[in-house]
């Protein structure tokens, strides 16, 4: 369910062109995806979050990703 709503939130905030909100959706299904131990899609969903906080230089969030990237199993 969670998944399928963040899927839904993302769909909505590329139709409207929102790439910050894009962040945070991405960052939240990486983090469902870690609690899930699928490590392959976390990683991919958090780096996309991390690409969208450096363009928009945000510092906390970005800090906070590359954590989490950094804990993630190879």
């Amino acid at each position: 369910m969670a998944r399928r709503n963040y899927q839904q939130a993302l769909a909505i905030d590329i139709e409207f062109g929102d790439r910050y909100s894009q962040a945070l959706t991405y960052h939240c299904l990486g983090s469902l995806a870690q609690a899930e131990e699928n490590y392959a899609e976390a990683r991919v969903n958090l780096q996309t979050a991390l690409e969208i906080y450096v363009e928009y230089k945000e510092e906390y969030w970005g800090a906070i990703v590359r954590e989490a990237l950094e804990k993630l199993p190879e």
